[in-house]
């Protein structure tokens, strides 16, 4: 009694020491996965915080760097729209030795201004000057009508601007570096280029003075040629720097959308992240200390580990028998017995027919070729059963040599007939096996629910009854539960006393 209950103490104790160790063991894998996951969502965080700060940073920039193009831009055009020379060399009547010395002469070579027109007071073109050329007022057209609204905002902004002194008119601050600037600029494809467009109207810096009505209005094109938007990329620190329509921005990439309104085109970048620095650079420190906690780890993991899966495998295994034949893996009794009862209960379908099936001249194989060529016979007719029946129903092992079907569709006589004969010419098929080849033969029995029974177990007990009248009269054969013997075909060859060699 004593040594019973120092039994129990001891291996209370055991149980207490292996519940104690899984308790330490899961501590220990909270904490070390607590810390992976804190540190890894602190490094998150400030990844995602820097490389959101670096994308605003690059926006800022881009931004500034066009805003200082345009402004360049204007302020260049205004050496021309913002002089007195000007004024008298091109409102009233047009100088083309001006034209030629300060327009044609420098604008294209000195500051990359590829095409300047000017529109009069009745919208049409006056001038174009292409590159160093001159060109004919029909040419500047498609430039005009290009630029038709940015040439009466300039005008907007002259006579919310102009002052009267004297006969005339004049703007006193400055059109570009002051507050409210006379420009107006945009961002607008040309000839196949994308192209900023200053817009401003012609005024004098000092004693010349304007009439009043329309003023004359100076355009300008730049192009964004690739030369120049790699070159600012390569200022800003930008990757890959370049335009593009809004409606076609390569993957993975940043973008300010350029001109007014609703933006035609948007200037791209490849996305910097600073949070890739920071993974580089605290990952090697962070994965460091996760291995050491999990080599510290790994020892008491495998074991239990281990055990677990053993615990878990072999439960799996005595589910599965208990419900399976071990020899071919199909439905045991038990799992046939419920699967019938809960078929009965629910009422699932108002008809089924269950099948006894016994095998003719097994004992004979067993004894010819031993267990083992037995055990392969009775996987053979398994297989063989399971394939006839298919998914009209279920099929079990229920004994050494008896198989039982439940079948939910084709129950009508003709139907079940012919799968009963199926099942048996199956059955009767040579086996083969190294060595030699051998046969069996097989009846079955047949009965209706609620033909015959009204139970699960009486109508499975009306389908044995039926099977055994079957062997009986004479076996090979299938007889029906409410009716007469279905008469076999012509018998096969009795291969299971004289088993013919593999061929």
């Amino acid at each position: 009694m004593q040594q019973t209950a120092t039994g129990s103490t001891e291996h209370w104790l055991d149980g207490r020491k292996r519940n104690l160790a899984l308790v330490i063991y899961l501590v220990c894998v909270a904490v070390v996965i607590a810390f992976a996951l804190s540190n890894t969502h602190m490094l998150g965080s400030a990844g995602g915080i820097a490389d959101e700060v670096r994308a605003q940073d690059e926006r800022h920039l881009v931004r500034n760097e066009f805003d200082r193009q345009v402004e360049i831009l204007a302020d260049d055009q205004s050496r021309v729209s913002h002089w007195d020379e000007a004024v008298r060399a091109l409102v009233a009547r047009i100088d083309w030795t001006f034209v030629q010395d300060e327009i044609a002469n420098w604008h294209w070579e000195d500051f990359g201004i590829q095409a300047t027109v000017m529109v009069g007071p009745d919208d049409a073109p006056r001038l174009l000057v292409f590159e160093d050329d001159i060109r004919s007022e029909a040419e500047a057209k498609a430039y005009v009508d290009l630029a038709s609204d940015l040439v009466q905002q300039a005008r907007e902004a002259y006579a919310s601007a102009r002052e009267r002194e004297g006969a005339g008119f004049r703007v006193t601050r400055h059109p570009v570096r002051s507050r409210d600037p006379l420009y107006v600029s945009d961002v607008r494809e040309m000839d196949g280029e994308v192209n900023m467009i200053v817009a401003q109207v012609i005024v004098p810096d000092d004693d010349a003075r304007l009439p009043d009505g329309p003023p004359n209005v100076l355009l300008t094109f730049k192009p964004l040629l690739p030369s120049t938007m790699s070159e600012i990329g390569r200022k800003l620190g930008l990757r890959d720097f370049a335009i593009h329509p809004a409606n076609a921005v390569p993957p993975d990439s940043d973008v300010l959308p350029l001109g007014r309104g609703a933006p035609r085109f948007v200037a791209t970048w490849v996305r910097s992240h600073p949070s890739t620095v920071i993974w580089r650079e605290a990952l090697p420190l962070l994965v460091g200390v996760l291995v050491l906690a999990a080599i510290a780890l790994g020892f008491v993991a495998l074991r239990f580990v281990r055990s677990l899966r053993r615990l878990q495998k072999s439960e799996e295994r005595n589910r599965f028998l208990a419900n399976h034949d071990a020899l071919t893996g199909l439905p045991n009794r038990v799992q046939f017995e419920q699967e019938m009862e809960r078929v009965l209960q629910r009422s699932e379908q108002d008809r089924c027919a269950v099948l006894c099936i016994d095998l003719d001249r097994f004992k004979q194989v067993n004894d010819t070729w031993g267990h083992p060529i037995g055990d392969l016979v009775i996987r053979t007719v398994a297989a063989r059963i399971l394939e006839a029946v298919g998914d009209r129903g279920m099929s079990a092992r229920v004994g050494g040599d008896e198989f039982i079907v439940l079948l939910r569709d084709g129950l009508d006589r003709a139907s079940v007939l012919a799968l009963c004969d199926a099942i048996v010419a199956g059955i009767c098929s040579q086996i083969v096996f190294e060595g030699g080849s051998t046969s069996v033969g097989a009846s079955i029995g047949v009965a209706w629910w609620p033909d015959d029974a009204l139970t699960a177990k009486s109508v499975i007990r009306s389908a044995d009854e039926a099977l055994y009248r079957a062997k009986q009269d004479g076996r090979g054969r299938t007889f029906l539960a409410a009716g007469s013997a279905h008469p076999p075909e012509p018998p096969l060859p009795d291969r299971g006393a004289n088993p013919s060699p593999a061929i």
